[in-house]
């Protein structure tokens, strides 16, 4: 870890420390147009002397801290895992970096977020599908707020993951299976399921009430979709919707378990189209959501009201249809 000062390097750069401090704060653009050459000198010297500034003192002096928030519930999902990469990538492109909190559900949520709103943070990101909002700007207020994918009021962007469902769905459907079942997760508030209620609408656009038995909800692990096997096979269902990835390979998984094969006995739409749709056997037809636009939007939303700017207007992006090898023609 590097101990230079800036008075080491105005030292070697023969200026004062406050010239050094205005250069390395880019607080020189248009006040030493007849001084780049020193400028450079002094970038050169930090760089070379492997100046690191005091991440305090900068606070102190700026009243920023270039780090943001990011609140999950989970890792284990490689949906989420993904969406962090991508959020730290986006932050590193802006000059920020991320401080990660992992809340479980069955934490108690206040006193987590009474604990981690002691970080210096300029913003927060939460993708955490069981804390409303309000309950972050309650628990953090003066901190600016927004949700990933969450709603317009929430949210500078979200998926319209109805019209991801209602592409799978259809697909299913062109493919001839008509009795199709959906397994998913409960969702974030309320009990309303976005995925659930356009399971819903496809089926009332062919006048269609599907049977209780086909719909199945509980948790958005793997396991959760094994457990449902039995379920599903006696629901006279030929084809299934899963709400993500795991969930596909789950049924992949109990379905094989009863001696049966996808998509010869039971074809198989998922959604989010992470990594394990291709390492899944088959390989999962799924819905692949428009993951880094979504975190892209997202950020500069939220940095656009960190740095007092005119904020973007939202924005509502489309998911496509990758298709695999888990459903085929109905025989």
């Amino acid at each position: 870890m590097s101990t230079t000062k800036l008075k080491d390097i105005a030292e070697a750069a023969g200026v004062s420390i406050n010239t050094v401090s205005r250069v390395l704060s880019g607080k020189t653009k248009g006040q030493y147009a007849s001084s780049a050459v020193k400028v450079q000198r002094i970038m050169e010297l930090a760089r070379k002397m492997e100046y690191t500034p005091n991440k305090i003192a900068q606070a102190m002096r700026t009243r920023r801290t270039y780090q943001i928030g990011m609140i999950v519930s989970e890792l284990h999902n490689p949906y989420t895992s993904r969406t962090l990469t991508i959020v730290n990538s986006e932050l590193t492109k802006h000059g920020y970096g991320m401080v990660l909190r992992l809340i479980h559900q069955d934490e108690d949520i206040k006193a987590a977020l009474r604990a981690y709103s002691k970080n210096l943070m300029d913003g927060l990101l939460s993708n955490h599908p069981f804390i409303p909002t309000d309950m972050l700007e309650e628990m953090m207020p003066g901190i600016p707020i927004v949700t990933l994918d969450r709603s317009s009021e929430y949210s500078p962007a979200t998926i319209n993951l109805e019209s991801g469902v209602l592409l799978g769905m259809q697909h299913l459907w062109n493919l001839g299976h008509e009795k199709i079942a959906i397994i998913t997760g409960y969702s974030h508030l309320k009990g309303r399921s976005r995925r659930l209620d356009a399971y819903h609408s496809f089926y009332a656009s062919h006048g269609i009430e599907p049977p209780k038995e086909w719909i199945m909800q509980k948790g958005w692990e793997y396991w959760n979709a094994v457990d449902f096997t039995d379920q599903l096979v006696a629901s006279g269902c030929t084809a299934c919707f899963a709400g993500n990835d795991l969930l596909g390979m789950g049924i992949c998984t109990g379905l094989r378990m009863k001696g049966l094969e996808v998509p010869k006995d039971f074809s198989i739409v998922s959604m989010d189209d992470t990594v394990l749709s291709k390492m899944n056997y088959p390989e999962l037809t799924s819905v692949r959501l428009p993951s880094h636009e979504l975190v892209r939007l997202t950020i500069e939303g939220l940095l656009a009201r960190i740095e007092g700017k005119k904020i973007p207007p939202f924005r509502q992006l489309m998911p496509s249809l990758i298709v695999r090898s888990s459903a085929a023609l109905r025989e």
